[in-house]
Order: C-alpha cells, then sequence, then structure tokens
C-alpha cells in the first residue's frame, strides 16, 4: 500500500505541479486548524503589561472574532515562575507567551514548559525569507532555532535624559554617566531584575568594561524599580532626570499625552543595542487550547499581525513589508549590534545579575 500511495502522490504533483500540491496542502491544514480552534473557543495569552502591548496584540480579535481572547499583562519574571508552579500543580492554562525572552530561556525552557514553534506556523507569507530583516532565521533567540522567536528589531538606547532639566552641554557624552554631579539623579529598571535594565547592564559591561558597571552601580546610587511605567514617570516628572534600561513604548504612551516630549535617548554607539524587547513569542508546552493558539501565532507573525503591534508599540518589526513603528529607531543596514536578548548572552547575564547584586545597596 505504501508503495501505490507514494505513486499515486507522484501522479497528483506531475500532473497539478509541485506548488499547487503545496498550496493546497497548506490551505487545506489552515482551514482544519481553523475550524478545531473555532471549537475550543478561546486562546489565552499571556503577554506584556501595560495598555500599549494589550491594544497591539487584541487587535487579533477582529480579525478573528469566533475565537475568544483572554489576554493577561504580566512582566517574565512574574510569569515564569507563576506557569512553573501551576504546572507543578498539574493547571495548563496557558497557550501562547509573548514576552521577554530571558524568563523563557533561564526558566520555562529547562522546566520544559515550551514547545517547539516551527510546526505551528502554517501561512506561508510567516516564513517567507525576503520579508523578514536579515532572513526568518535570524529572528530565533535560543540555540536550537525552535523555542523563541523574537519579531521586532529595535534600537535600542541604553540612557534617556529629561532634556527639560539636563542640557546636552552638561551630559551628552557616555563618561558623563560617571561625573560625580549625577550621582543619586539616575531611575535605573532593577538590573537584579531580568528585563531592559539588565540588558543595558550587559551592554555597559561588554562596551565599556566590568570595573565601568561596577563603578555606575556602586557609585552613582541610582534608584532602582522593577516598575516600567513608574520608572518613565519618575524621569517624565523630573523626579529623577536621567533613566537606564527605560522601555521606549512606555515612555511613548506619555509622550502621546502631552508630556515627557523632551525626554531622549543619549544615541552613543557604545549605548546601543538592537533588541526584540517584549516581541518575543513562544507556544506554551500542553496548551489547553492548541489550535487557536496556532491561529493566534500564524496572525501575530504576518503582515497584518505585525502591523497592529508596530502601530500600538511605535516598536519595529523584523517584517520589511511593515512600515516602521518608529523610524528613529530602525537599526542601520550593515552594522552589527549587540543582541542581549539571544540565549548566548544568557551566561554573561547571570554573571550581570551578581555584579548587580554586590554593587547595589
Amino acid at each position: 500500500m505504501g508503495i501505490f500511495l507514494l505513486m499515486a502522490v507522484a501522479l497528483v504533483i506531475s500532473l497539478a505541479g509541485p506548488e499547487k500540491v503545496y498550496a493546497q496542502a497548506w490551505k487545506a491544514e489552515w482551514e482544519k486548524t481553523l475550524a478545531a480552534a473555532k471549537k475550543e473557543g478561546k486562546v489565552v495569552v499571556a503577554g506584556p503589561p501595560g495598555q500599549t502591548y494589550r491594544n497591539g496584540l487584541v487587535q487579533f480579535s477582529k480579525a478573528y472574532p469566533e475565537i475568544q481572547l483572554d489576554y493577561v499583562g504580566l512582566q517574565g519574571r512574574d510569569f515564569a515562575p507563576r506557569i512553573v508552579q501551576e504546572r507543578r500543580a498539574g493547571q495548563f492554562l496557558w497557550d501562547v507567551h509573548v514576552g521577554g525572552a530571558s524568563s523563557v530561556l533561564s526558566i520555562m525552557v529547562p522546566q520544559g514548559a515550551v514547545d517547539p514553534l516551527a510546526p505551528a506556523l502554517i501561512l506561508p507569507e510567516v516564513q517567507e525569507e525576503s520579508k523578514w530583516l536579515g532572513g526568518f532565521k535570524d529572528g530565533w533567540m535560543d540555540h536550537k532555532n525552535q523555542l523563541i522567536y523574537g519579531f521586532i528589531a529595535s534600537l535600542s538606547f541604553a540612557v534617556h535624559v529629561n532634556r527639560d532639566l539636563v542640557p546636552e552641554t552638561e551630559f551628552g557624552k557616555v563618561e558623563d554617566l560617571w561625573n560625580p554631579k549625577w550621582k543619586g539623579k539616575m531611575i535605573w529598571h532593577d538590573p537584579r531584575a531580568g528585563g531592559s535594565g539588565a540588558t543595558q547592564a550587559y551592554v555597559i559591561h561588554q562596551n565599556l568594561g566590568e570595573e565601568a558597571l561596577r563603578r555606575l552601580l556602586r557609585d552613582q546610587e541610582a534608584a532602582v524599580t522593577e516598575d516600567y511605567r513608574q520608572q518613565a514617570e519618575w524621569l517624565v516628572q523630573g523626579r529623577y532626570p536621567i533613566g537606564i534600561g527605560l522601555i521606549d513604548p512606555v515612555l511613548r504612551g506619555f509622550q502621546k499625552e502631552g508630556v515627557g516630549k523632551n525626554v531622549k535617548p543619549l544615541k552613543e554607539p557604545k549605548l546601543s543595542s538592537i533588541i526584540s524587547g517584549f516581541g518575543n513569542l513562544a507556544i506554551i508546552n500542553r496548551a489547553p487550547n492548541p489550535n487557536a493558539a496556532k491561529v493566534y501565532i500564524n496572525w501575530l507573525l504576518s503582515r497584518e499581525g505585525q502591523a497592529a503591534w508596530a502601530k500600538a508599540t511605535g516598536d519595529n518589526s523584523r517584517r520589511s513589508d511593515v512600515a516602521p513603528g518608529d523610524p528613529e529607531f530602525l537599526p542601520k543596514p550593515g552594522v552589527k549590534y549587540i543582541n542581549a536578548q539571544k540565549e548566548e548572552a544568557q551566561a554573561l547575564r547571570k554573571k550581570i545579575y551578581e555584579i548587580a547584586k554586590e554593587s547595589l545597596r
């Protein structure tokens, strides 16, 4: 029977052509998945906190109104331990995770809480090489190129300055970070908590050295917070005129309201990197709604889903057929940037955590 089946498939391909057969195959799979997803009736997504990200990710409901979206905004440092505890109790509640890569790599992957993503990618446009910066493969955040996919590529700057309070003549170059004048006047997203604060500590360590990072943490007595919105609010208000590890989409939320428009990044090459930020995608192992999860993932990585994210957040999608969320933060072609969120950076990030723990009081 196996030989006859192969002969039949070969005959179909020879008559219809390989491209037509492929089109029929993925369309059949997609229609089957979509029908099953509608029967499941919902998809449960853990995504980034804050209205900005929610606004982008809930656009799924407009495309697929028959599938209810249950969206919960959580930072990765809160979600990863939570899902591990739930699974130990036999609870499998989540379908998709969208957020930072570090907590997924360091906690969820070792616990077996993440499934390979590639088998869930059905729509041809999702993996079309020419539509992604550096090709589709360059977006994988893990060594195996199968578990975590980064769909955002925005320039990130370690330091932001409230220029209403601090002119460039007083703070305009990298070395100014260590000027005693700014002691106690910085707000740092806590580098001990992971996230953007740790990412920017990594950038400083790599470009300026371990001792420079230790002195900055130890001598400048920066205030720390684990709340991204609080950090942006204090910077906008001028409570602290210098911020390290600020997330630009959170800042843009304030600027859209007409405040903090003169909070600017310090665009020094040694303080810059490329990040996927909260734009990393993973499918949860033993998802309760596996077909709806596939539909959500394919939507998010499609042109439509990426355009919704970019419009809501101001982030720049890696898709070349999506308008930039913020052209100011587009990576320059041909420039090699540090990416502190990929798996190869995790060992050093652990060391930086220890440095921060020792240096901060």
